[in-house]
């Protein structure tokens, strides 16, 4: 929580000055009434009605002066220069990434599972670099822009899902759209990490010519094969529920190591998180890029909710004066 106007919140010095004026005049004021019973004692009633519509007020300007200070919730963006990279991860959520054939902390996880894992792992690393999201399967679309909000791309890793662009797998689309959301940045160095586990099999564009566009705008790829080649358990849906059945699948790899080594990246395959390392030592190396960061604000004012408090005090005010404190 911030205050919009939090000078304003100086005005509370008063109010201890205030309590010390109020118990001053009750100290010097007396009162002499005629009573049945003599000598009987002011009861705790006596005393809180006489302090609790000070007391009411007392609080009731505490408040208001809170009002005035403006609370606001909300978050804060500030500038702030640094370098770093751009680096777009085109992430393949086709259906052959449901094969169980890695293994993640000591158990047997799907492709995609142990994907996503090093992909977080990674992230976490990049503290200075703007990342982004591509998801591709028959088609490709941007699932998180490149931004410095690591905690939103790594939400954005969370929440992929095997099938959720189809079940083929369309590189040369994911290339393209990735080299589309790089092309007119001026970064010394734009990094796309094509992870995939397989061959490409849907899209209207070819690899190869994909990763020359990208070529032609200094974007370096880096590939990764995901998984294990051969016979596999992949987890299927079935009219009886889900099933694991053997299915052959092949890593691309020639296709992997052409489109990394045609525009200066490498290929590499990924079965841990130990095979990343390599991709975390290689990119430390290339030259950073000055990288402003802009301030935004986004806050909503709060100290409506406030008002309704001091229009209830006040009226709880008036009703104790004029019924159970009755004044004479």
């Amino acid at each position: 929580m911030t205050f919009a106007n939090p000078e304003f919140l100086y005005l509370w010095l008063i109010l201890p000055f205030l309590v010390f004026l109020f118990l001053f005049k009750a100290k010097q004021s007396s009162l002499e009434v005629s009573t049945a019973s003599h000598g009987k004692m002011a009861s705790f009633y006596d005393y809180l009605g006489y302090y609790m519509p000070y007391i009411i007020r007392l609080l009731v300007l505490a408040v208001l002066i809170f009002v005035i200070a403006r609370p606001q919730l909300g978050k804060s963006y500030t500038e702030s220069k640094h370098n770093g990279l751009d680096i777009l991860f085109a992430i393949d959520t086709s259906e052959s990434m449901s094969a169980l054939d890695l293994n993640l902390n000591g158990q047997t996880v799907d492709r995609l599972t142990a994907l996503k894992s090093i992909l977080k792992s990674f992230v976490q690393k990049r503290d200075k670099d703007r990342l982004g999201l591509v998801v591709f399967g028959e088609e490709a679309f941007t699932q998180s822009p490149l931004t410095l909000d690591h905690g939103a791309v790594i939400t954005m890793i969370e929440n992929l899902r095997i099938g959720m662009v189809g079940k083929a797998t369309a590189i040369g689309s994911a290339i393209a759209l990735s080299v589309k959301r790089l092309k007119d940045l001026e970064s010394k160095s734009k990094i796309l990490i094509l992870m995939t586990d397989g061959q490409n099999t849907s899209g209207d564009i070819d690899p190869l010519t994909a990763v020359e566009l990208a070529k032609s705008f200094d974007i370096k790829v880096y590939t990764v094969g995901i998984g294990r080649e051969g016979e596999v358990p992949i987890r299927v849906n079935t009219p009886q529920g889900p099933m694991l059945v053997k299915q052959e699948t092949k890593i691309d790899e020639d296709l992997l190591i052409d489109l990394a080594e045609s525009t200066g990246g490498q290929y590499f395959r990924a079965q841990s998180s130990e095979d990343l390392k390599k991709i975390y030592d290689n990119i430390d190396k290339l030259e950073k890029t000055e990288i402003k960061v802009k301030q935004y604000n986004s806050f909503i004012d709060i100290y409506q909710n406030f008002l309704w408090f001091i229009f209830f005090a006040f009226m709880v005010e008036l009703l104790l004066l004029n019924t159970i404190f009755f004044r004479i």
